[in-house]
Parts: C-alpha cells; structure tokens; sequence
C-alpha cells in the first residue's frame, strides 16, 4: 500500500516540467462542430437560484416519479460578494429528467426555487453556503451528503499563512449529512463535530466535496482537504454507523505512484459499485488536477477498489479530457457522476468550466458525455 509524502510529491512535480500547449490533449485544440458539446444544464433564468453558477450534480432514478433526478448546487446574482468566490454554492436545487439528457428545473418551496438553504443559525458549520457532494438511496430514504462553511475568513492555519485566493468568508467549509423522504424536504443529521458537522478538518482551509456509500457494515464518507502547506488536493475518508459519529480514518491509499496528470491531486470524485461484473467491488471516477500547467486544469480518471481504501488506477490516461477551447469546459472537467443504465450505456455527469482566455458564455455548466458501449475509455459528449 502506497502513500505519496509530500516530499515525493514535489520532487515528481518538479521531474515532471512544464507541459507546452502543443502537447495538451488533442481533444483541446479540436474544433467544435456544435455549439458547446457536452452541456445539458447552464446557468437558471432570471430569478431561479442558480441563474449565476450552478454545478455539482447528482443523478438518480427515482422509482416514485419515474423520473431521473437531479441534484446540483446554486448561486444567484444576489448571494453576497467575497463569500467562497471561487465556489457556485449557495443553495441546493433540483431538475428532473426522462431520459436523463433533457432537464426540467423543479420549483422548489425556498428561495429561487431551491429545496435547501444554508443554515440560519450562525453558529453551525453551513451558516453562509451549502454545496451538494453526494445522494445515497439507504432503507426507504434519501441520504444527502453536503458541505457548507461559516463566517471564518482563513488567514493563518497551523502556524502557515493561507494563500490569499482563499481569504475569504465561507471557505472554512466541512461536510454534513441530510435526510429525506421525498428528495426535496431534508433534515440535516447534526454531526458530533464543529457546528453540526460530520467532522472536523484541523489546519487544513477546507474539508469539502463529501461522497457517501454503505458497504454492508458501515458508511464511509469520502471529502477533499486543502492545506494552506502545499498546493496539493487529498482525498480523506471516514467511517459511522449511525450517520452522526465518524471516526476519520486518514487519506486513501494508492497501489502505484500517480500519473502525470494528477501530480496535483484530486478534489472531487464518485464512488459506486462497479458496473463492472469482471472489475473489484468498487469503482471511482475522480477528478485529477495536473500540477504541471497553470491554474492545475482538471480531468477525470478511473480507479477500482476492494475495501474502499487501497486504489488501483485502471488506466494510464484520463478517460475524459477538458473539451476544446471555445467549449464550456475548456478549463477542466470535475465532480464526476456515473449513471449506468439498463440498457448497458454509461451516462457520465460533469462539471465543465471554461478557460481563463474563454470569456464568452456560456463560461460553466453541467455537462454529460456518454459512453454507448459501456466502456470507461468510449466517453462521448453529447450534443443537444
């Protein structure tokens, strides 16, 4: 079992170099041949809850209504400035969808439209913005795994001075657990850590983007921490049997150094039992950020598992690059969602932003790519 210090880490950066344009991926530089391939749900209209940034989807289907679900986070054009810039939390909303491509947003009882908001009580973790990581169906419910942060702006962690593009109120952020019935009204499950949390998250500037399964004994929670030490993203994972107390367990592990294109690390990801009937129990589809080019632009990767603790990469290459230039997604994709469907397709939910040079809207979304023979390296973005 392999883990990477911090050491290894810098020093494999530094053998990486620099990566030049003319060697990104292909897919980069190709022109489109319709209009930003790949995105299915954009920024709301007018007065909708996420008419400024929406992302981190979540899709299931929902026997009830017959229906693909979806959740996603969302910001409006009145959520205040200086709070998690970087971020599109806010509230979280809800689409649904017949075929899982063409989305209707569902007018939720809160603001914008939203079936959740932050909480009003400044003292909780989530008392400035919430952002969703994760939907579980358990016993008859809904189980929503969440993050939120407070009013902390980060400054200085463990004797370390936090860079300033996160120097702001609402990134001190932790994950949470949600309950629900019906899927739109939810109780938050009040962790034993700090403000309700599920757990606390030391020196780092954030523990977020939380992933949730049960293995027939126990939950475990996977969420991404960020220490103002190194510029490097870690995956976490933690475990409970009653949804309230978890007991960190430390940092997954890997069975083999990282590929170049992950030297940075990883910050969002999905964990689901593998489709794959000749595959280990699990599967994971994570985001990776490559170190190596500015502004660490993300992929996604594969990865299998039999407990849910030691990796093993599936292949040596992303099975999903950022899209081309003048697409939405140009500057990275991230918060993968797979959906396998009966039918033996692979429907792959993502979040797309576009490059720093790309200025020209849509700038981010939700998108989807589509695997029609059910292979991980066969992903497709669809066009609409």
């Amino acid at each position: 079992m392999l883990q990477i210090t911090r050491r290894q880490l810098v020093r494999g950066i530094g053998a990486a170099g620099v990566v030049l344009p003319g060697s990104w991926p292909a897919a980069w530089a190709q022109e489109a041949s319709a209009s930003d391939p790949g995105l299915i749900l954009g920024k709301g209209p007018p007065g909708w809850c996420d008419e400024a940034k929406n992302g981190g989807a979540t899709v299931r289907w929902n026997d009830e209504d017959q229906a693909w679900w979806m959740w996603y986070y969302a910001r409006d054009n009145n959520y205040p400035e200086g709070v998690a810039p970087a971020f599109g939390t806010g509230r979280i909303a809800l689409a649904k969808s017949a075929d899982g491509i063409a989305w209707e947003r569902y007018k939720g009882h809160l603001t914008g439209g939203a079936i959740m908001d932050w909480s009003s009580n400044p003292d909780d973790f989530d008392s400035t913005h919430i952002g969703s990581g994760d939907i579980l169906r358990h016993n008859d419910e809904w189980l929503l795994w969440y993050f939120g942060g407070d009013s902390t702006t980060p400054t200085e962690l463990g004797g370390y001075p936090v860079s300033e593009g996160y120097q702001f109120k609402g990134y001190r952020c932790r994950p949470g657990v949600a309950r629900s019935k019906d899927g739109i009204n939810w109780t938050r499950i009040r962790g034993a850590a700090t403000g309700g949390a599920s757990v606390d998250i030391g020196d780092n500037i954030y523990g977020a983007f939380p992933n949730g399964i049960h293995d027939g004994d126990r939950f475990l929670m996977y969420y991404t921490t960020l220490s103002p030490r190194i510029v490097y993203w870690e995956t976490k994972v933690a475990e409970s049997t009653d949804l309230v107390n978890w007991k960190v367990l430390g940092n997954i592990e890997w069975s083999s150094d990282p590929a170049r294109w992950e030297l940075g690390g990883s910050n969002t990801r999905h964990i689901l039992p593998n489709p794959d009937p000749d595959g280990r129990r699990w599967l994971m589809l994570y985001t990776a950020l490559d170190a190596r080019l500015p502004r660490y632009p993300r992929v996604i990767g594969a990865a299998e598992s039999d407990d849910g603790l030691l990796w093993h990469r599936k292949y040596d290459d992303p099975i999903l690059h950022m899209g081309p230039i003048n697409n939405f997604d140009s500057g990275g994709v991230a918060y993968p969602q797979l959906v396998p469907h009966d039918d033996g397709r692979l429907f792959l939910y993502y979040y797309g932003f576009a490059h720093v040079l790309n200025t020209i809207e849509p700038t981010r979304g939700i998108g989807l790519a589509i695997s029609e023979t059910g292979k991980l390296t066969d992903f497709r973005r669809v066009r609409t």
